[in-house]
């Protein structure tokens, strides 16, 4: 018995061509299965009983079979999809959901579409199914997993870690997006964005607006922050320094990074002169010992007394005379000659390379911050977050405030969902782990590789869409805004009222005839000159 009869295969060239012209469609297996069953070869009319064809046809992404006679009779009909309520079908909504839900962007998808010869929603149906049945599914479930993970942090104290995240850089940006993540659990604790609109048109305000709007939550909540952990921002400083309780401290990765800028100052301004060269080898060292200061230190006289103590160990000094309390020795241990690499200062050469280093390390502005560092708090996974959310919110396309809302709760709501899932191991239980090589810093770092994200939520979420769309009685038919909406401000980003589309093509084109105009004055003035200086 040939078990490949009915198993269509491809052998000629023909045949590929005609694969790639062939229309697709999209179907459920379960109704692939029923239509098995079906077996329909006569009119059902009782006056008719003449053959019946299969006609097909499209509607979105599913096809239709109907089963006709040369009369017209219709005498049955299939669908490759669940129908919802009238034309809306299953495939359609779940389509519009996972494009959203997986970050994914419809008109690439859609071109994906038509390349492939594929049935697709079109983007009207896209957009109307996104913004009454799947967009209100994102915020309802967000609300209540952000409700439950709040409920469980209830009667703890507990330290937040916050960063501000523009949708494009500068003075452009139109949103701002604001997040607060639990510094022990690494969950996304709230995200809020923050249109232009909301803060009189001044991008530069948003974050400081976005931060003070996440953390009122969370304190309206009752969650008892005792500790919020920021970047060096001046507008979230202010707000600080008025909220009393709370300790705020800031990112030590962000302070690392101007203290490498100066090293970087110091190696363009000292180390580039003649006979300076060999500060260039402690740059990095320099930037390192910080780091380890503010690990140790518990106290502002902890932090001094070692972070100045690298300007004993770069002239080879591990131990010296203090004439008050403090460290007065390195804290490193016995330095080996494999350790000793790196060429030392000497305090009478190289004076006056020391002086400048000086001015580095006993920075006053440095110092009176150290206060902000000594927790030792960095929002590296806030940051790594924030690149995550890329996938979803990409810079290079804009949005519906509702829109960009939804992609911003997406991402938190994958976050905390995989956050906690484990390594993966090999056959004898070793941790596997990846080598990745950065090409700024021209260094190689190596991380455990985690098992693979699991989304299972996804299925919920888009369950509660589908059940939005079936108890609906009024369909996907334009709403009002929701009273938080950024656009009842002002229906535009610009301060000034467009002009009409008629109007501004009118003007545009007046435009192109005066620069015609001015083109060929100009074209026949030098032609002129020209003429009469041939002729002289």
């Amino acid at each position: 018995m040939d078990v490949t009869v009915g198993i269509k295969k491809v052998t000629t060239e023909d045949e590929c061509r005609e694969l790639t012209g062939a229309t697709k469609c999209i179907a459920f297996v379960q109704h692939i299965r029923d239509l098995l069953s079906i077996n329909i070869s006569q009119c059902k009319e009782q006056s008719c009983q003449k053959p019946t064809t299969i006609v097909e046809s499209f509607v979105g992404s599913p096809m239709y079979l109907k089963w006709v006679c040369d009369d017209k009779h219709v005498s049955h009909q299939w669908c490759s999809q669940p129908q919802l309520n009238p034309r809306l079908h299953s495939g359609d909504l779940l389509i519009c959901g996972t494009i959203l839900s997986s970050g994914n962007n419809y008109g690439k998808m859609a071109l994906c579409a038509e390349m492939l010869l594929l049935k697709f929603p079109s983007a009207d149906q896209f957009h109307r199914i996104c913004r009454t049945y799947i967009i209100p599914s994102i915020d309802n479930f967000w609300t209540d997993h952000r409700d439950g993970l709040l409920q469980d942090l209830q009667d703890k104290d507990f330290v937040v870690l916050g960063d501000g995240r523009n949708d494009s850089p500068g003075h452009s940006a139109q949103y701002c997006s604001y997040t607060l993540m639990e510094n022990d659990t690494k969950k996304i604790l709230t995200v809020h964005t923050i249109d232009k609109r909301m803060t009189d048109r001044k991008s530069t305000n948003m974050e400081k607006a976005g931060f003070q709007t996440a953390l009122n939550e969370l304190l309206e909540k009752n969650i008892n922050v005792k500790e919020v952990v920021t970047d060096a921002h001046l507008g979230i400083g202010s707000v600080m320094s008025d909220t009393q309780g709370i300790i705020h401290s800031h990112d030590i990765w962000h302070e690392v990074k101007n203290l490498g800028e100066k090293n970087s100052e110091c190696k363009e301004h000292v180390a580039q002169k003649k006979g300076n060269s060999i500060l260039l080898d402690w740059c990095m060292d320099i930037v390192n010992h910080f780091w380890f200061s503010c690990r140790e230190a518990y106290t502002y006289e902890e932090f001094v007394s070692i972070w100045r103590s690298v300007m004993h160990h770069i002239t080879n000094k591990h131990e010296w005379i203090l004439s008050h309390e403090g460290v007065n020795h390195c804290l490193h241990g016995e330095l080996g000659e494999e350790e000793r690499t790196k060429p030392c200062l000497s305090p009478s050469e190289h004076a006056h390379v020391l002086k400048d280093l000086a001015t580095i390390v006993l920075d006053k502005r440095l110092l009176n911050n150290v206060g902000y560092y000594l927790k030792f708090r960095s929002t590296a996974e806030l940051e790594g977050f924030h690149q995550h959310l890329l996938m979803y919110c990409s810079k290079r396309f804009a949005y519906s405030p509702p829109v960009y809302r939804a992609r911003n709760r997406l991402p938190a709501l994958n976050h905390n969902m995989n956050v906690e899932r484990p390594v993966q191991k090999t056959k004898d239980g070793t941790i596997r782990y990846h080598r990745v090589f950065n090409k700024k810093s021209g260094r190689r770092t190596v991380h455990a590789v985690k098992t693979r994200k699991q989304y299972q939520y996804i299925q919920t979420l888009l369950a509660s869409a589908l059940i939005m769309r079936i108890n609906d009685r009024v369909g996907m038919k334009m709403t009002a805004l929701a009273p938080d909406d950024p656009r009842l401000i002002s229906k535009h980003l610009a301060p000034i009222e467009p002009p009409p589309t008629e109007e501004f093509v009118r003007q545009q084109k007046q435009k192109q005839k005066i620069s015609r105009i001015v083109h060929l004055s100009n074209s026949c003035f030098f032609d002129t000159v020209f003429k009469y200086n041939f002729l002289i």
